[in-house]
């Protein structure tokens, strides 16, 4: 039987992970199970190695560090013997709320918002765009002017490609809360071959501003947004 605190780390928001001396996963909460479908154990595990202390015990690092839509402000390094050594995430925290649906906020046609930043940054450029929509999405609430700030800088990042592709549609499985309601996402995504994003700080600034998450990876570049009409 788990003991208390055994219970309390397993669901705790902050993803924590132990390692064995060679890089090996030996134990992992449920929030670091979801942080490893997308961050690499060898990833997490330099990390680990990059801020532990000089000697046995613990080391708490401030860092910023972005892995999907997440944030991380600080970070916890220990280990004991020459056998293990454990990581702990510190979640970002904000008072902030989402004001997605308040303020100067339009009720508005997405793909129209699409064509219009395509047409004006690929306007004369040689590449190739591929599409994949899904025509059921509804209408719904943006800060048009914002959004539209984004997205042409985001399609900016992709002016010296030979070829992308725009993929539109659902995040499936999961919903975003604004103002205590639940709303399903709204997944764009700027697809191509390996593209070195440059002022990703800046990316990060005109999305708040938008009220829309922005997620870099290295082949893509993804907006995801509630839905709401």
């Amino acid at each position: 039987m788990k003991t208390l605190n055994e219970t309390f780390l397993e669901y705790d928001l902050n993803p924590f992970v132990v390692f064995s001396s060679s890089g090996k996963l030996l134990r992992y909460n449920l929030e670091a199970e979801y942080l490893l479908s997308f961050v690499s154990p060898n990833k997490l595990y330099e990390l680990a190695v990059n801020y532990a202390p000089k000697s046995f015990g613990t080391q708490r690092s401030q860092v910023y560090l972005r892995y999907d839509r997440y944030t991380f402000c600080a970070l916890l390094v220990g280990y004991l013997d020459d056998e293990k050594i454990g990581l702990r995430l510190y979640k970002e925290m904000t008072n902030s709320s989402s004001n997605v649906s308040k303020g100067d906020v339009t009720v508005t046609n997405l793909f129209a918002l699409l064509e219009l930043s395509k047409n004006s940054v690929f306007a004369n450029k040689d590449l190739l765009i591929t599409e994949s929509l899904d025509p059921t999405l509804p209408e719904m609430k943006l800060h048009v002017e914002s959004f539209l700030k984004l997205l042409n800088r985001i399609f900016t990042e992709y002016v010296d490609c030979e070829e992308i592709e725009i993929m539109v549609g659902l995040k499936i499985g999961q919903n975003l809360v604004v103002d205590g309601k639940s709303y399903p996402i709204c997944n764009v995504s700027v697809i191509s071959n390996k593209v070195d994003i440059q002022n990703s700080n800046v990316l990060h600034a005109l999305a708040s501003e938008a009220n829309v998450v922005v997620i870099m990876k290295e082949d893509k570049t993804i907006m995801e947004f509630p839905i709401i009409a």
